[in-house]
């Protein structure tokens, strides 16, 4: 990497401290420029038919990724180049110092050119396998890669300028946490009318505005206006926006489990405190992992049935590895074995077409999402051990437990707590998903963990800052805490 590092575009840390209400102006204003950057695509038609519709629509909601826009990748290629380099390092399968200035310069670089090396080859993948359509020039290919690398370049720059400490919690996950939530608002109340047929009838894309609008029917009886707003399959519906919101308090209901640990200073008498070991100890991020890998899963077999079998089920590639089916102009749906990796349209549709989905789609999530929680609470500082010598530096101890033992006594929650978290985040979305949300479910449980994360990130710099926000000013709170 090192002939390309003064080549690679970078963010430059804060010459001075951050201020409490600067990091709020810098996190809103990038949140509005991503959510303002999902425009559509120029020189791609909007309601184009093509052969191949969207092979990844249920993988879309856990990484802000939005079809036919700009945002077609969303921050997939960040979150999976990060957390694959995180592992590759923790694991010790690359060989790289962190206490040197120049292997973290050199791995940030190789993480950075693996960000804008996926871009290109996703771009690509999908414009030659016809999701833009067909018979592009090359003029036209040439801005399709344009738009879309260009924009990931300029979303890694986004996520970076949080990163570096511009804003709060980590980019990516911003982003995520904020597109989730403004697209579950858009399916509760969105007011914006969809084509759903050739006759150009239209629908409201918000479930709630479809379900009050269904009482007042224009071409169907009322019993059947109001069965199709809760079952309807090309947008939101009521039973989807139920059970998401039951998944939300769910994740809301666990997030407050912890053990308490009791802790007590060695240089201050008197001084007892308690140390929580959270039940999601490491948040979702075992959810996106897993996620990444159905990514990969699925794109390679995307890329050998469009670009060599041409989704042609007589083709040998197809026959090994299945095919697409169209569903509703919308969705392109893998047949088997391809099926089994990714949840069911609906319940019972699942249950007849591919019941294999309801046993390996589950038990990939659960066994890569334990796994990966076990292994990243050991490698991400946040290992018993790594706790236990945090706790030697700022002179504190477990209550009733010598000072060489710490470790030993931590080592007995923390990895349980993360697998046992992780597994039951993995329970949650997958239940979701096999009633038929079609990536709503991860989405959900992702964007839930990152509010929390956000909050509780907020409140603390709110409390280093003194309570002296200008915000909190304007809002009318007290200026000391």
């Amino acid at each position: 990497m090192s002939p390309f590092l003064s080549l690679l575009p970078e963010v430059e840390l804060p010459y001075e401290k951050i201020q409490f209400d600067d990091k709020v102006l810098y996190t809103v204003f990038i949140c509005l420029i991503y959510i303002f950057a999902q425009l559509p695509l120029a020189g791609v038609e909007k309601d184009i038919a093509t052969s191949i519709n969207d092979p990844i629509y249920f993988l879309r909601g856990a990484f802000a990724a939005e079809p036919k826009t700009l945002l077609e990748f969303g921050v997939f290629p960040i979150v999976s180049s990060g957390l694959i380099m995180q592992l590759l390092a923790g694991l010790k399968l690359i060989k790289v110092n962190f206490k040197l200035q120049k292997d973290r310069e050199l791995f940030q670089s190789f993480t950075k050119m693996m960000i804008f090396l996926q871009y290109f080859i996703l771009t690509n993948i999908f414009i030659f396998a016809g999701y833009f359509g067909t018979d592009l020039t090359i003029f036209q290919i040439l801005v399709l890669n344009f738009q879309l690398v260009g924009t990931g370049m300029f979303v890694t720059l986004l996520a970076e300028v949080i990163d570096k400490g511009f804003g709060f919690t980590s980019g990516p996950m911003m982003i995520t946490t904020i597109n989730i939530a403004t697209n579950i608002v858009s399916d509760i109340i969105g007011v914006s009318h969809v084509k759903i047929d050739d006759e150009g009838n239209t629908e409201p894309q918000g479930a709630l505005v479809n379900f009050v609008q269904s009482f007042r029917p224009k071409d169907k009886t009322l019993f059947a206006s109001v069965l199709s707003a809760f079952n309807r399959d090309y947008l939101p519906n009521m039973t989807t926006i139920i059970i998401v919101t039951i998944i939300g308090a769910l994740v809301c209901y666990f997030q407050n489990f912890r053990v308490e640990l009791p802790i007590r200073s060695t240089r201050a008498r008197g001084m007892n405190n308690v140390y929580p070991v959270r039940l999601f100890h490491v948040a979702s991020l075992s959810l996106s992992f897993s996620y990444c890998l159905l990514f990969y899963i699925h794109i390679v077999p995307f890329a050998f049935i469009t670009l060599i079998g041409k989704n042609d089920p007589n083709n040998i590639v197809c026959k090994i590895l299945g095919h697409y089916e169209n569903v509703n102009n919308l969705l392109a749906v893998p047949t088997f074995p391809l099926s089994v990796f990714a949840p069911p349209r609906s319940f019972f549709y699942g249950l007849i077409q591919s019941p294999l989905s309801f046993v390996i789609f589950p038990t990939f999530i659960i066994v890569t999402g334990v796994w990966f929680a076990y292994k990243w609470q050991a490698i991400s500082g946040q290992s018993a051990r790594d706790i236990a010598k945090e706790f030697k530096e700022q002179g504190l101890t477990l209550a009733g437990r010598r000072e060489q033992n710490i470790a030993k006594e931590l080592s007995k929650s923390i990895p349980l707590a993360s697998a046992t978290g992780a597994a039951i985040i993995a329970l949650i979305a997958i239940i979701g998903e096999l009633l038929g949300l079609k990536g709503k479910a991860a989405s959900m449980v992702i964007g839930v963990c990152g509010g929390f994360s956000l909050l509780e990130l907020v409140t603390l710099e709110y409390q280093q800052a003194g309570g002296g926000s200008a915000f909190s000013q304007v809002l009318g709170a007290p200026t000391n805490i």
